[in-house]
């Protein structure tokens, strides 16, 4: 709206300020300007009610605007809430380690639940005979799959896995293994049986509680069907359990050729002396080759096989075989 003199815009504002009752003073700060023609701001006429504002046009979008800020920040949302009721923040539960959402929770839960079932079991293996623990586990076998399943995660946690450094050690040996010169291993208290899986084309018997695959054959190791001496090397890896020990080193004995090799992978916190444990197998018919305690939390003992005991075992008086209770520590 242009005003062509002042006697129209005295009147304009005299009009403006009857009808809006506002202050003159402002109308007159807007239109004045020392006898020169003013032309008065859309702005000021919206603000003194002569002109109305145009509302603006709202902006189409497919997408909802959010806050990215916040959503990093909490990481929550609306998503998922029931259309029933008010919106309420819920927030996605994510099935990944560390998360600590009620799944993650109860997993952690039922893994407490299993290594407490594992530590158990190992207890109650160096408080019996290998036989109540064939008898138990035959009735029991999902007692034996927690406790094997329980055993590969301690494993896990080790410095070295024992078994792969009797692999390791006897794999040159077992390389010379031929069908007219073959080299025969037993595995005693074998596990998932991988010794035997290593070497696909040596005779490997492997022994265990339950069989967990077709490489183990179930039974009490103090008692097998090997004929005697038949067999070029016997393997007790973390597996002299019980309290029975003398019956597992007479049943290697029996089954080893004069000249066959003994290997024996142990905790080394479960013996008292050493020295006392290596002269006591020398009255079972073996004689020490090398004992290693280099490794960190172990020992290795290799014996040979120097006198059959089988015929001389009841007359003779045999030293008891003693180890400590390896005890798995709550984690």
């Amino acid at each position: 709206m242009k005003v062509k003199n002042k006697k129209n815009v005295a009147k304009a504002i005299s009009a403006i300020g009857k009808t809006h009752k506002i202050k003159r003073n402002k109308i007159k700060r807007l239109t004045e300007k020392k006898g020169k023609k003013k032309k008065i701001s859309k702005k000021a006429l919206i603000e003194v009610g002569l002109k109305n504002e145009k509302p603006k046009a709202k902006v189409q979008t497919t997408q909802p605007i959010t806050n990215d800020n916040l959503i990093k920040l909490t990481n929550i949302s609306y998503k998922g809430a029931p259309e029933s009721t008010t919106p309420s923040l819920y927030k996605p539960q994510k099935k990944v380690d560390g998360d600590k959402t009620p799944v993650s929770f109860i997993q952690r839960m039922k893994d407490k639940l299993k290594g407490a079932r594992f530590r158990y079991i190992n207890e109650q293996f160096y408080s019996s005979s290998s036989q109540e623990a064939f008898l138990y586990f035959k009735k029991e076998p999902s007692a034996f799959k927690a406790y094997h399943n329980g055993y590969m995660q301690q494993v896990t946690q080790w410095p070295v896995k024992p078994l792969d450094v009797i692999i390791k050690q006897i794999k040159p040996i077992l390389k010379k293994s031929n069908v007219n010169s073959p080299v025969v291993v037993a595995d005693f208290g074998c596990g998932d049986a991988k010794l035997a899986r290593a070497f696909p084309k040596v005779k490997v018997h492997s022994f265990d509680f339950v069989a967990v695959n077709q490489y183990v054959t179930a039974g009490d190791m103090a008692h097998t069907s090997l004929a005697n001496g038949s067999v070029d090397i016997a393997v007790f890896c973390l597996s002299l359990m019980g309290t029975n020990l003398q019956s597992f080193i007479k049943e290697a004995n029996r089954v080893l050729k004069t000249g066959g090799l003994m290997k024996i992978a142990e905790v080394e916190s479960r013996f008292d002396n050493i020295s006392t444990f290596v002269d006591s197998l020398a009255k079972y018919g073996f004689e020490k080759i090398k004992v290693d305690q280099t490794i960190e939390m172990f020992v290795f003992m290799d014996f040979k096989k120097t006198q059959d005991i089988s015929k001389t075992a009841l007359k003779k008086k045999l030293p008891i075989l003693e180890l400590k209770p390896c005890i798995y520590k709550k984690r």
